[in-house]
């Protein structure tokens, strides 16, 4: 027999020519002609059947011992879309067509379409890669919303759990399409009921279809995909609680008005005389001013000067309520006016003010020493024998060896002017050395301790020495409160670098009769600047004296240490623990530093004062004016308490990672089923796919109303007799059937196929469902 042109779409995949097509691989998926994979001789079971396959050769000697019958005309089949090219090469020689037949109407595929196609199978990496594309939108929108202020929360929320449903989506559409692709490597190789091939159709739609024992137990690869599909939601409820709302402090760096500092150098170019305005106030030093320049003199006498009487009234109230609150004084809406309503802020400024270096006087061995100064020593004027338990103290402060004495002539008029005429005494005004703070305390080292018991009493003494000090501090305004603390203390050099001899009296036509070394070292009002600056720091240095100076004396005959005996403005500070019967707190030398730096702090609640200065702008004055926004801008940063998201990452990749592998596993095991013995057409379940599985006439035998035959038409009762008396429905869920090659010489289906068409087509290998005996399987994956 020739051969004749035949329409490639009605040829058996067996007989197709080996040229690539992908019309051909992806006709009738899951259907009669799907199943490629089971043209080898060990594939087939017990009869050993199948399509043998010739060479080229035998095809056509087979053809030419044919008797020739008429061939249709040549025909291009690049001009009817409905055929492909004629065909003259035959793989099998067990089914020859003898005339063209017509297949089925197809669209126009253009010829530069043919080098490439959809594979129906990528769809499984698309929903894959849209998921994980979706799961990184939503870490990149989440990482976007972490720590900004809460707004629109509801909204913000929706889109996140809109990208985790896509990623959902994405993640359990790749599994579907490979659970697909599993449930017929599963079917073609497994006999099941009905029962659990109904379970395993609906797996993925009806919960209730996994809990089928057979199916688990024959498709437990199957059934885990479907029990991820069924899992998945998890991932948008889980992802969901990644981004919580917290409150938390939120900091901005930016820039603060109204940041003032101290500049103590405009102290010495201040003229009490000629005050400077600013705005409605006149600008104010921190002390009071004798002179020696004669009043309702045009021409005062060559020499005249001003000298140093004591501090201002304005700094010693400024001063005394910084020691009654224990903390510098902030100035009124001051916090408002730099942070703005609603902000706390915090910043840093440094300035160089006066400042106590206080040491310790006491030995390893308990013995009190010498302070030694850059100009000498000096010896204390008192010892620890006057302390508790050997004394009657618990404090003890002498802080007037070498006080500047503010009267420094004996005949003067009003405002300090000499009665007598120049020249005056050498040493009229000047400031010969700064007294060194003397404190001695008794620390308690047991709460129930009494005056009679010795070792309940550890007696300590240290000196504090006034020194010009440069300072960094960082102000805290939080709630309108403020708060200071010190960053940064250095002690430059002695204010005045003079060592106080108390046994010797000047004898120098003045009032004081302070003796200091060296002589030189002493400052003049002819000095003017610098004895001006050291006047401001001796009035600063002064008003903490007067509030350390004195004594708390415990009664000793009253062993309960009660109603001390208080002779000391210390007691209105913090120096003093009023919980424990007024004796110093331990720390007591650091509590005086943080007194003094308190009461100099204090100076910017007044900015009156004429060393408050702008901090962006230290060599200008700052005056009491009400700022306008943007004005002496100095940086700062802001902070106030607020609902921000938080964002766990951790959390939302721990979810979708498990996600992603699982999906990975399924697009695996999906991979597997379309290559499980050489099966790679990509399988679904469609309608159309469906009914290609069961067009056959392999399962027309059963009387689906009745009762289930066989070939021979025996009842099939399956695993026992009783099950021809149960219910239609019931029987047919015992029905063992499976998929595969129908074998069509059992005389299956003799009925199934009508008899109007050509021997041939009623010959050809078909793929379906059918009953055990009728289908043949590879053995080696049958159960």
């Amino acid at each position: 027999m020739t051969s004749q042109p035949v329409p490639l779409g009605e040829l058996h995949p067996a007989l197709r020519p080996t040229s690539s097509f992908s019309e051909a691989s992806s006709l009738s998926q899951g259907g009669e002609y799907a199943d490629t994979s089971y043209n080898s001789n060990s594939f087939y079971s017990r009869q050993q059947r199948h399509v043998s396959t010739e060479s080229r050769d035998d095809a056509l000697l087979h053809q030419s011992n044919s008797t020739p019958e008429p061939a249709p005309s040549t025909y291009d089949g690049s001009k009817d879309p409905t055929f492909y090219p004629e065909v003259t090469r035959y793989e099998s020689s067990s089914y020859v067509p003898k005339t063209p037949i017509r297949g089925p109407s197809r669209r126009w595929v253009w010829p530069w379409s043919r080098s490439w196609r959809w594979h129906s199978s990528w769809n499984m990496y698309l929903f894959f890669v849209f998921g994980l594309v979706c799961a990184g939108a939503h870490h990149a929108y989440y990482s976007a919303l972490n720590g900004k202020p809460v707004d629109d929360q509801l909204q913000m929320l929706r889109y996140g759990t809109f990208l985790a449903f896509a990623a959902k989506a994405g993640l359990s559409a790749a599994v579907v399409v490979a659970f697909r692709q599993r449930v017929w490597t599963t079917i073609r190789t497994r006999l099941m009921t009905v029962a659990a091939l109904d379970s395993l159709f609906a797996a993925t739609e009806d919960f209730t279809a996994l809990w089928n024992w057979e199916l688990i137990r024959t498709a437990r690869t199957a059934i885990a995909l479907a029990v991820f599909v069924w899992i998945a939601p998890l991932v948008v409820i889980l992802t969901a609680n990644t981004l919580l709302v917290e409150p938390t402090t939120i900091l901005t760096k930016t820039t603060c008005p109204g940041i003032r500092t101290l500049n103590f150098t405009f102290e010495e170019t201040n003229d009490w005389r000629q005050p400077t305005r600013i705005g409605p106030l006149f600008e104010i030093p921190v002390s009071l001013w004798n002179t020696t320049k004669p009043p309702g003199t045009e021409n005062p006498p060559d020499g005249w000067f001003d000298y140093y009487t004591a501090p201002a009234p304005s700094f010693q109230q400024t001063a005394t309520i910084g020691a009654y609150l224990g903390q510098a004084v902030d100035r009124k809406n001051g916090s408002m006016e730099i942070c703005g309503s609603g902000w706390n802020c915090t910043f840093s400024i440094d300035f160089t003010a006066p400042g106590y270096k206080c040491v310790d006087l006491l030995d390893a061995s308990g013995q009190v020493t010498n302070l030694t100064q850059q100009s000498g020593q000096i010896a204390p004027p008192f010892n620890t024998s006057i302390l508790l338990p050997n004394g009657p103290y618990s404090y003890y402060a002498f802080t007037s060896g070498g006080e500047y004495s503010t009267t420094q002539m004996k005949d003067v008029g009003i405002g300090g002017i000499p009665n007598t005429k120049p020249p005056y005494p050498t040493h009229l005004g000047a400031f010969r050395t700064e007294p060194v703070v003397w404190i001695g305390y008794s620390v308690i080292t047991d709460a129930n301790a009494d005056a009679s018991n010795a070792s309940s009493f550890v007696p300590k003494m240290f000196a504090c020495e006034h020194y010009e000090t440069k300072y960094s501090v960082v102000f805290n305004h939080t709630d309108r409160d403020q708060l200071t603390k010190v960053t940064n203390r250095t002690f430059l050099a002695p204010i005045i670098n003079t060592t106080y001899i108390p046994s010797i009296d000047a004898d120098d036509g003045t009032q004081d009769n302070v003796t200091a070394v060296p002589e030189e070292n002493y400052i003049y009002p002819s000095d003017v600047q610098r004895y001006r600056r050291t006047a401001a720091y001796h009035s600063l240095g002064f008003v903490l004296r007067e509030f350390l100076n004195g004594t708390v004396e415990m009664n000793p005959k009253d062993h309960t240490l009660v109603n001390p005996t208080v002779n000391t403005f210390a007691i209105q500070t913090k120096l003093l623990d009023p919980r424990n019967n007024y004796f110093p707190y331990p720390n007591l030398p650091d509590l005086v530093q943080e007194l003094y730096e308190d009461m100099i702090f204090s100076i910017l609640s007044k900015p009156e004062f004429v060393e408050v200065v702008w901090a962006s702008k230290p060599d200008q004055q700052s005056g009491a004016d009400v700022l306008q926004p943007g004005d002496f801008l100095y940086p700062c940063t802001k902070s106030r308490m607020m609902n921000v998201y938080s964002y766990h990452v951790r959390d939302l990749w721990i979810v979708y990672g498990i996600s992603i592998l699982l999906t990975l596993a399924a697009i695996v095991a999906g991979l597997w089923a379309m290559n499980e013995e050489g099966a790679k057409v990509p399988r679904d379940t469609r309608f159309s796919s469906i009914v290609a599985a069961t067009r056959g006439p392999a399962l027309d035998k059963v009387d689906w109303g009745e009762r289930i035959k066989n070939n021979h038409g025996n009842i099939i009762t399956g695993e026992d007799d009783t099950a021809s008396l149960l219910p239609r429905e019931k029987r047919v869920e015992r029905l063992k059937v499976a998929y595969g090659l129908l074998d069509l010489q059992a005389g299956v289906g003799s009925g199934g196929i009508s008899s109007g068409l050509d021997e041939q087509i009623r010959n050809r290998p078909r793929y379906g469902f059918g009953l055990e005996e009728d289908v043949l399987q590879p053995e080696k994956l049958r159960p």
